[in-house]
């Protein structure tokens, strides 16, 4: 790639990186993860990757459509990355603070649209227990912040399908 390409595509990803609308943090502050849950989740993050590198689970990219009626796939493109390298460049941030995770209601959540996921505590007991299925949410995320939004398709149904492509 010539420098004047690099520098094109460079900007492109900071204007749409600038223009990506960032909600309020969960508790006004935002921060990493512990150690301990940070290795939990690269664990899975990498698991996921690694899922995503084969054609089947890439292809739940476009099982589903974001509310403009585009592919994740083509979302996704915008980031000239593969599935995998996205997977491994957003941030996982800490959510305990936040209600969806202090109620026991999530182990891990992102905002349509928004490249980021907050990780619950309890997910680093989910991925010692149970390694697959972590990986698989860490894909259901992944969806989320591509503009997958829920209801529909029903959290339930993006689970199903993930589980049935990445295996």
């Amino acid at each position: 790639m010539s420098p004047r390409s690099l520098v094109r595509r460079l900007a492109a990803v900071a204007v749409t990186t600038a223009l990506t609308p960032v909600p309020a943090a969960p508790a006004s502050r935002t921060h990493a993860l512990a150690s301990v849950h940070a290795a939990t989740l690269e664990r899975a993050r990498e698991g996921a990757a690694l899922k995503l590198e084969q054609v089947e689970c890439r292809r739940v990219l476009e099982d589903f459509r974001d509310e403009a009626g585009r592919t994740l796939s083509e979302n996704l493109a915008r980031w000239d990355r593969s599935a995998a390298d996205y997977l491994r460049m957003i941030p996982f941030l800490d959510g305990s603070s936040h209600p969806l995770c202090r109620g026991g209601r999530a182990e891990l959540f992102a905002e349509m649209g928004t490249p980021r996921v907050f990780v619950c505590r309890s997910f680093a007991d989910k991925q010692v227990r149970d390694p697959w299925t972590a990986e698989n949410m860490v894909i259901h995320e992944m969806l989320h912040t591509l503009g997958l939004g829920e209801n529909p398709p029903s959290s339930r149904e993006i689970t199903r399908r993930v589980n049935g492509r990445c295996q």
